[in-house]
């Protein structure tokens, strides 16, 4: 090894980027005089997002929605937003909230600064009683759920919550996997998702939306993004 190779080795430049994929000594369980971790899980964080930001993006999709239902006749159920929707109100628009909790998500999941984001694309997804997203993964770094809308009430939720297999489920959950049914591992949580709340994830993390029984409409926005 010369000399150049033993004075880069062990330096803090190389131990900086070690501990980018060196996973935290953090207890998540305690139990039989045994602490337990979850050291090589991908993190899903969520937040809440500000009430007037929810209804001023309810506010203009209602219009969007309203205008695309008179001229073609359909129940819309995905639409792309705009650039100005998505910028506007200024500190607290969409795109500038979700930025800086990106910020917060990166300074833990990745421990590394955070100087620029950049959006792919925002869009509105609508669920009604029955229908589902299937698994899928998104483009991008990182990737979000903003959630808008949901039913009133879901039909036997908590009997629900109880079925052993996820297609047995119609809760209008979102689920995360990071594989199947695997020994000694977990390998997937479902959240019940609330208005207002928004879920940061790695772009690449399978998920899916289960359906739900009940009346009412369940309005997310997703994005994609990439960070620099």
């Amino acid at each position: 090894m010369d000399e150049a190779a033993e004075g880069d080795f062990g330096s803090g430049g190389y131990v900086r980027r070690l501990r980018r994929y060196e996973a935290a000594a953090t207890v998540v369980a305690q139990a039989g005089g045994m602490d337990f971790f979850s050291p090589f899980g991908p993190m899903v964080a969520r937040s809440r997002l500000p009430a007037a930001l929810v209804a001023q993006l309810n506010h203009h999709l209602d219009k969007e929605i309203a205008a695309h239902e008179a001229s073609q006749g359909e129940r819309l159920g995905e639409l792309t937003l705009a650039q100005e929707a998505v910028g506007e109100g200024g500190e607290h628009a969409l795109a500038r909230e979700v930025a800086r909790r990106i910020h917060d998500y990166l300074g833990v999941a990745d421990d590394r600064p955070l100087t620029r984001v950049r959006y792919e694309s925002f869009w509105m997804v609508r669920h009604f009683p029955g229908t589902f997203s299937p698994v899928h993964f998104h483009t991008g770094d990182v990737s979000g759920v903003l959630y808008l809308k949901l039913p009133e009430s879901i039909r036997n939720e908590q009997a629900e919550a109880q079925q052993s297999y996820l297609n047995a489920r119609r809760a209008g959950y979102i689920t995360f996997f990071i594989g199947g049914k695997q020994a000694l591992a977990r390998s997937l949580i479902s959240f019940r998702p609330e208005v207002g709340d928004l879920y940061l994830f790695p772009a690449w993390l399978l998920h899916a939306v289960e359906p739900f029984e009940g009346e009412g409409e369940r309005r997310s926005v997703s994005f994609n993004a990439f960070v620099d």
